[in-house]
């Protein structure tokens, strides 16, 4: 048996750590494990992260209605974040064109971290204070858009300063956190909490914390598409049959919605450029 198991006080220099930095009492013993057992502690603790996202389901959907609203309106969602939290942003962001039909201006993403994030980063600190709103006023970000900010922590210096400058512009803002009584649950005009409490990995917040962050964001993401009308009963209704695959899915669909043999499905989509949405609205199924 390795490391030092002796349960101290969860205390900082400044006090009680949050939750997110606390140790678990229920992986103390996690490096004497072998590979099952950790998998099967994690499966365990990961109900937790679920549990969050059930207990928050209300807020998440005033969040999904307002973006929603903001998509009907011509405005745009802009998502913070910093390391993990910056990296789910923007692996959301990213699948939301190809489903959901949406032009990549819409949606978009500021982060802090490392080069390999692509062009969405704009520092590579998350404790830079400057760097998000300076952002945020150069692509005049106003009263039309959405700003949802993500930290586990709550205290972030590079999303919080984001989500303060976004609501003196205008914007209805957002901010998503896995510790109770964070500061950035209260920066914005609303507050997300996520409580997964402390880590099986002391501190690693890419579990659970990054867990619920993600199933928070595809709650939000999809519900907002399904009320802007981009959903036909359970089937996305803006694929596009751009490749081999996506050509499958759209007859799938079609086939489906208006029960049309093979050919006539086929046939309507090679005319309407294998868009989902135009063979159905001349079916009279989409609008």
């Amino acid at each position: 048996m390795t490391g030092n198991h002796n349960v101290h006080p969860a205390i900082s220099r400044t006090g009680p750590l949050p939750p997110t930095e606390q140790r678990n009492a229920a992986s103390y013993h996690l490096d004497t494990l072998d590979a099952l057992g950790v998998v099967e502690l994690m499966n365990r603790e990961e109900q937790r992260a679920l549990d969050a996202v059930g207990e928050a389901a209300g807020q998440l959907a005033t969040v999904a209605q307002r973006v929603a609203d903001c998509v009907q309106a011509g405005g745009r969602v802009v998502l913070l974040g910093a390391g993990t939290s910056g990296r789910l942003a923007l692996q959301e962001v990213a699948e939301l064109p190809p489903t959901f039909g949406l032009a990549p201006e819409i949606f978009h993403v500021l982060a802090a971290g490392s080069a390999a994030m692509g062009p969405a980063v704009i520092t590579n600190t998350e404790d830079d204070t400057e760097a998000a709103p300076t952002a945020l006023a150069a692509q005049g970000i106003g009263p039309a858009d959405v700003v949802i900010g993500l930290a586990a922590s709550g205290t972030t210096p590079f999303v919080r300063s984001g989500i303060k400058a976004a609501t003196q512009l205008g914007s209805w803002t957002c901010g998503i956190a896995n510790n109770p009584g964070t500061p950035l649950l209260t920066d914005g005009g609303y507050g997300v909490l996520l409580d997964t409490g402390p880590e099986v990995l002391t501190g690693s917040t890419r579990l659970k914390a990054g867990t619920a962050q993600k199933l928070a964001l595809n709650r939000i993401t999809t519900a907002a598409m399904v009320v802007d009308g981009r959903v036909i009963e359970n089937h996305m209704l803006d694929v596009t049959g751009s490749n081999a695959k996506l050509r499958l899915r759209a007859l799938r669909i079609v086939s489906d919605i208006t029960g049309w043999d093979d050919t006539r499905v086929r046939t309507t989509l090679e005319r309407n450029a294998w868009s989902v949405r135009a063979a159905l609205k001349g079916a009279g199924r989409a609008g």
